[in-house]
């Protein structure tokens, strides 16, 4: 058993360990703070893709961030390759760059306007690589290529506004490439394109992830993407964690009446509840705040919902839950 548990510790890439993040907000001359991040734990090992699903403003941007280190954690730990890098500060955090990077959900205002394709490559390669001359010119050509961006020499001398929306997107995969990370927070890296060039980012992806045995934490609000690419999907609202699960588990058995909901709005699913009279109120996000933030949503919610944020348990193998009434079902 020892041994068992000794080399699954050593596949974890990423563990957070109850991270939480708090923002100030104005009030009557008083400190208030929101919390949009609350005492999320999770685990990402080599090679594998954590799709985050939630509704815009469950927090799953704000934990992409703090991942990377854009944001700083007002709690919580975030170990990556074993490493605790919640406290990296200066020559460490830059070196930290090399194994953790972030392709962001706008990919236009991500690069800089009126440096050519070849300059945003240039900079990573040289600062991060040490490339110069005739093998940081290869280099730039090769991430090219590898990203799908041909001809080559053509692309390399355009600016950002001359490309596609596609073609920008796999520029900042390549950009996020230079450093050679082993970690890649994809932040909606899809949902800014048309229909027709998503499938090709999702593909690019998962090629490079099987190339270079790449993780990922790819943050989405479509589930039919999440099951596509993700091999788990951990559902958050309001800064909490509902369900984590293998991906095709999740989409066959939801149990958290959130995850349910969710997949009854998604065209095409099978699932279908009966969404009438349902409240559009966002979650309680002020600090200290009890219960689970789900409640004014929630056809299954008692009393107890109102008091005891329920803790997130194994319902069956590998399927963890946060939810006091998950077995009854919806209406």
């Amino acid at each position: 058993m020892k041994e068992a548990a000794v080399l699954n510790e050593s596949q974890t890439l990423v563990q957070v360990e109850d991270l939480t993040i708090k923002f100030p907000v104005r009030g009557n001359r008083q400190k208030r703070f929101i919390t949009p991040v609350d005492k999320v734990s999770l685990e990402i090992k080599k090679g594998e893709v954590l799709a985050l699903v939630g509704e815009s403003g469950s927090g799953k941007t704000t934990i992409g961030r703090a991942l990377v280190r854009l944001l700083n954690p007002s709690g919580g730990k975030i170990i990556v390759d074993g490493n605790a890098i919640s406290e990296y500060k200066g020559k460490k955090l830059n070196e930290y760059r090399k194994v953790a990077q972030m392709i962001f959900q706008d990919p236009f205002g991500s690069l800089n306007p009126v440096k050519k394709i070849e300059s945003h490559l240039t900079f990573p390669l040289k600062k991060h690589q040490g490339y110069k001359g005739e093998p940081l010119n290869q280099k730039i050509s090769e991430l090219l290529l590898k990203v799908g961006l041909t001809p080559v020499n053509e692309i390399r001398q355009k600016y950002p506004h001359e490309l596609s929306g596609g073609q920008r997107q796999r520029l900042a995969i390549a950009r996020a490439l230079a450093v050679n990370p082993q970690f890649i927070v994809a932040d909606e890296p899809t949902s800014m394109l048309d229909v027709s060039i998503r499938a090709g980012i999702l593909q690019l992806l998962n090629e490079l992830k099987r190339d270079l045995e790449l993780s990922y934490l790819y943050i989405t609000h479509d589930l039919a993407s999440a099951r596509y690419f993700g091999d788990r999907i951990m559902v958050l609202y309001g800064g909490k964690v509902m369900e984590i699960a293998e991906s095709k588990e999740l989409i066959k058995n939801p149990l958290n009446p959130y995850t349910r909901l969710l997949l009854s709005a998604t065209p095409g699913s099978e699932s279908q509840v009966n969404l009438k009279d349902m409240s559009n109120n966002p979650p309680d996000l002020s600090e200290g705040r009890q219960g689970c933030p789900f409640v004014p949503r929630c056809p299954l919610a008692t009393e107890v919902c109102n008091e005891t944020m329920p803790s997130l348990d194994e319902a069956k193998n590998g399927h963890l839950v946060a939810c006091h009434h998950y077995e009854k079902e919806i209406f």
